[in-house]
């Protein structure tokens, strides 16, 4: 029998054997170290009988006799000295891996891939990075700009920042803040054109568009009477850019409906209006969603509480 066929038929033998089959291993070390069944059996919460029959399924496994048993006292074979050292080997690896997992409960480490939204995220995202990078050195950090809906099971990601209702209710979400939207124009637009006065009157007038909605052209604003009211609107532009809209909005060419997170600086700094703030619209959500809650990787967590915690932090967002 050859070399190349031993080796390939020990290796057919390690193939076979289970994960519980590692528990096998720790008995037999057990026995060598502590020289009897019952010694063993107790140290590891097992009897007797057990015992003996977990070493007799891994010297059939194996196909040598590791240990020669007699009423009396116990012997190592050859065979069962060679294997007690690899045992040691093995259980050693074992431990230091479940040690090495565990530690990354307690200390965020590895790669984290996020997706964000691109405004929102060089806004408010990419400027928390270097803290987080300083706080938690063993992060790998990988951060995706995009605005496109991406499926962040199939394209590999750990986390997405998402505003507004999910696309997919599989995913687990927590909410980081909320998305309050205001309409606002110029002070240059109003001088020319005025003010709408309820929601219907926007119908009169130029709305500057953001396209990133299915419904981007119908408003939606809280009734008195707590049913929702939808206005369709209309004007001269329609952009899927938010700092083009910014600026077409701050130009004077029309009223626009923004995230106050947006604008609350052109607000504070009298650049632009809110209009209708008697008539406020539907908040969205900004939400991190992740595939499951069983076993979110610490890494995860943290970014999450620092995004959460940033936010509640910033004026804009409590404005």
């Amino acid at each position: 029998m050859t070399k190349v066929l031993l080796l390939k038929q020990s290796f057919q033998k390690i193939d076979n054997m289970r994960v519980n089959n590692l528990s096998d291993l720790q008995i037999f070390s057990e026995i060598v170290k502590l020289g009897s069944f019952r010694a063993a059996g107790q140290k590891l919460n097992f009897s007797s009988a057990v015992v003996s029959k977990r070493l007799q399924r891994l010297e059939s496994q194996l196909g040598v006799a590791l240990i020669m048993r007699s009423t009396r006292s116990l012997s190592i074979t050859e065979e069962g000295k060679k294997y007690f050292k690899h045992c040691q080997h093995i259980i050693s690896a074992m431990n230091e891996a479940e040690a090495d997992i565990l530690s990354t409960n307690t200390i965020p480490s590895g790669t984290l891939s996020v997706s964000v939204p691109d405004y929102f995220g060089r806004l408010y995202v990419a400027p928390l990075v270097p803290k987080i990078l300083k706080k938690y050195p063993q992060i790998d950090l990988s951060l995706n700009f995009s605005d496109q809906f991406i499926d962040i099971i199939a394209q590999g990601y750990d986390l997405a920042i998402r505003i507004g209702d999910l696309q997919d209710s599989n995913l687990i979400a927590t909410k980081l803040a909320s998305d309050q939207r205001v309409i606002v124009a110029s002070k240059s637009y109003i001088d020319k054109f005025g003010q709408p006065n309820s929601p219907q009157d926007l119908v009169k007038h130029n709305i500057l568009l953001f396209t990133n909605s299915n419904s981007f052209n119908i408003w939606k604003f809280n009734h008195t009477s707590k049913k929702q009211q939808n206005i369709k609107v209309s004007g001269n532009f329609q952009t899927n850019n938010c700092e083009s809209l910014n600026q077409a909005v701050m130009a004077g060419s029309g009223i626009a409906l923004r995230p106050r997170w947006d604008v609350y600086q052109h607000l504070k700094s009298g650049k632009l209006v809110e209009l209708l703030a008697k008539f406020p619209t539907p908040a969205l959500d900004i939400q991190a969603v992740y595939p499951s809650r069983i076993y979110l990787p610490y890494r995860t967590r943290v970014f999450i509480d620092e995004l959460k915690h940033s936010l509640q932090q910033q004026v804009e967002w409590n404005y």
